[in-house]
């Protein structure tokens, strides 16, 4: 989902090549979303999908747990 956020970064920055720009609050969101909708689940992230620190810092910070399969995974 492109929010305004993500589409004013890439008008001001204009990357050269191919690149993942991922706004918080949309993963806050929708981590708050998958609670909302399965209150009684654990939710869990997988690693692997997306290791950028500053993803993993929110949802811990917000309790979800993580699916890893590797050491450096689980090192992360």
């Amino acid at each position: 989902m492109a929010t305004q956020r993500i589409l004013d970064f890439l008008a001001t920055r204009r990357p050269n090549g191919p690149c993942l720009v991922v706004d918080l609050d949309v993963v806050r969101d929708n981590f708050r979303a998958f609670e909302k909708a399965l209150p009684d689940s654990k939710i869990y992230y997988a690693v692997k999908a997306n290791p950028a620190p500053e993803i993993l810092r929110l949802l811990a910070a917000m309790g979800s747990s993580f699916d890893t399969a590797s050491v450096a995974e689980v090192e992360m």
